[in-house]
């Protein structure tokens, strides 16, 4: 799924006004499914792209496709938690990182110019891990890493573990008028509405978003498991463009999904995903895989 919304920008050339259209991405989203589940899934994705934090889409576009080649297995990242306070200190926790998989300042300094740029890329950057050069294809498009899915067993166990990260964002807290911001998780609960008894509880509502928010993370983990699968990538940078999940990651098969919390501050829309990539690394093969090769991520050792 892909939704978007139109920005217009008018400028004056000569004394005469030029009007240009961009499309600005609001939400993305996909996974291999079950046939008997497609009809559900997809009045979900509707249901989120019309709801997203990052304003109403102009157009939302959904493409359904029959995938004939068997799926790959690949392992699931195991998810630990950073302890950062700050967007200068989740810098200096990820730079510290990449420095261990022997990536160069180079490329950690560019990695971060398209993870805060204002204007958000619809797909991951290439970066050089010693050289620090960009070598996506298109640079407005990015790589999108796509047809990856989880299994049953699998995703029974990483909700088990996302609940327990999620679940204390639920703690009322009536001196906070603006809302929870849970540490932990790195998404921001509206405050609770007030129960017929006149007191704080949990509400419908607000349990939908917790789901909402605990499939955000699910599928973020599900993306990197596949990432990391790839023999020619060394780790993974993203941060969140919605303006209220303020927690990236990195990811790498040498130390797993490690959660980046106040990685930017509530409210800011910037966002972005960098991958680097060791030297002479096959682009096309690289994108390929990335784009085109079905994985199924399992527990390990299944």
């Amino acid at each position: 799924m892909r939704a978007a919304k139109t920005s217009c920008k008018i400028k004056n050339k000569n004394n005469s006004k030029l009007k240009t259209q961009n499309l600005e991405h609001i939400s993305g989203a996909e996974g291999i499914y079950d046939e008997k589940d497609v009809h559900k899934i997809c009045n979900k994705y509707i249901q989120r792209a019309l709801t997203h934090p990052r304003g109403e889409p102009d157009e939302i576009v959904i493409t359904i496709e029959k995938i004939k080649q068997n799926p790959d297995i690949a392992s699931i990242l195991p998810i630990t938690t950073s302890q950062c306070s700050s967007p200068d200190e989740a810098r200096e926790t990820i730079s510290q990182r990449l420095s261990e998989l022997n990536i160069s300042k180079k490329a950690v300094v560019n990695a971060f110019k398209v993870l805060t740029s204002k204007k958000t890329m619809r797909g991951a950057s290439l970066i050089v891990m010693r050289s620090g050069k960009r070598v996506e294809p298109d640079k407005e498009r990015g790589i999108r890493v796509s047809r990856m899915g989880i299994t049953k067993t699998a995703e029974r166990k990483l909700l088990q573990i996302l609940y327990k990260i999620v679940i204390p964002a639920k703690v009322y807290d009536p001196t906070h008028r603006a809302g929870i911001q849970s540490r932990e998780t790195g998404f921001r609960i509206p405050r609770l509405l007030t129960s017929r008894a006149g007191k704080p509880g949990i509400t419908g509502t607000h349990d939908e978003m917790i789901k909402n928010k605990i499939t955000t993370i699910k599928e973020a983990v599900i993306l990197a498991s596949k990432v990391a699968s790839c023999q020619s990538v060394i780790a993974e940078v993203c941060i969140s463009d919605d303006p209220d999940y303020t927690t990236g990651y990195i990811a790498s098969k040498r130390f797993g999904y490690l959660r980046i919390p106040n990685i930017k501050k509530y409210g800011e829309m910037h966002g972005g995903r960098v991958m680097f990539i060791k030297e002479n690394t096959e682009i096309e093969d690289l994108i390929g895989y990335l784009e085109k090769r079905p994985i199924l991520i399992n527990i390990q050792g299944k």
